[in-house]
């Protein structure tokens, strides 16, 4: 099943870009995760077509073999972004799915607009895919103490998944980049997905400088978070400093964890004898004197994302990631 290139698609206020790989509603660019704007493309292609789950399967995952789960996760987001503009999405019951709304087609040469005429086309290519990547999950809140804590629940799969974000983190600026929404998308579709913010960064309560968080107070989150949710195991998924933590709460609590996944992680951040790979006294200082000077530009990108780094968009939505958690 293969997509015509240097397609445009129109139906109701949506237009899809098939050679930019570009979803419009209305005036506004919307970017999808590879695999969402794939889904959204076959089914817009084939309009009025009831199309088997496997149809669908073999078009996006070629090349891979991916669980059922994945597709009515992508069905799913797609329903979330179109939301009041119609069912455009129907389930066929025992067969798969038809793109119900009518479709026009034109070939994009032909409406590519001339230097000197002004074109919502032009603009919109112009706007950042930061925008809105992806619709935002509510955000609650849960009080440990005297602090509240914010977090969020996304998917309905069969496992809780606990993901336990580094040093700096905001659950709504998350979903602002398609890179990282679609990591945290990917995650959901098989899982029962929890992320929250540790006290004193993102959307919970900042905290005084004299009572900074201890590890034991965090992992303590983690529990107030879980029994919030009523979930009574999980996998806990730490990032960078939150490694450390989600290993304390697993050796605090075993009966609460069902697995431990470590990313990007370490047991101390000052190198010695016995662990010669951290950076040493000086290369830290170093560190905070750049963050000291450079708050509020994309501080530590080379080294968290190298293949990202010289990326505009990213070290836009980094920075401001930063500045914001």
């Amino acid at each position: 099943m293969e997509i015509p290139e240097a397609t445009v698609y129109e139906f109701g206020r949506f237009r899809v870009d098939s050679r930019e790989r570009q979803f419009f509603d209305g005036e506004r660019s919307i970017p999808l995760p590879p695999k969402v704007f794939d889904t959204l493309l076959v089914l817009v292609d084939n309009a009025g077509r009831a199309l088997s789950k496997d149809e669908l399967m073999q078009a996006i995952w070629s090349d891979s073999f991916v669980e059922e789960n994945n597709l009515a996760q992508n069905i799913s987001i797609l329903r979330r972004i179109f939301g009041d503009s119609g069912s455009f999405i129907e389930t066929v019951p025992k067969r798969g799915y038809r793109f119900a709304a009518a479709v026009s087609k034109s070939y994009q040469d032909a409406i590519r607009p001339s230097s000197n005429t002004s074109s919502t086309v032009a603009v919109e290519s112009n706007i950042p895919r930061i925008v809105d990547a992806l619709p935002i999950p509510d955000t609650e809140y849960v009080q440990n103490g005297d602090v509240n804590i914010a977090y969020q629940v996304v998917g309905n799969g069969p496992v809780d998944i606990v993901f336990v974000m580094g040093w700096i983190s905001h659950l709504e600026y998350f979903w602002k980049h398609h890179l990282f929404a679609s990591f945290l998308t990917r995650l959901a579709s098989f899982s029962r997905l929890i992320l929250f913010d540790k006290r004193g960064t993102g959307l919970s309560d900042r905290v005084p400088n004299d009572k900074l968080p201890t590890l034991e107070q965090r992992m303590e989150d983690v529990h107030t978070v879980m029994d919030a949710v009523d979930s009574k195991r999980a996998v806990l998924i730490g990032v960078s400093e939150g490694g450390p933590m989600c290993s304390l709460f697993a050796a605090t609590y075993p009966e609460r964890t069902k697995a431990l996944v470590m990313f990007g992680t370490y047991a101390k951040r000052i190198q010695d004898e016995g662990y010669p790979w951290a950076p040493d006294e000086q290369q830290r200082r170093s560190f905070y004197d750049v963050v000291r000077q450079d708050w509020g530009k994309p501080v530590g990108i080379e080294e968290r994302a190298p293949s990202m780094a010289t990326d505009p968009e990213f070290r836009e939505w980094w920075a401001t990631y930063l500045r914001m958690g």
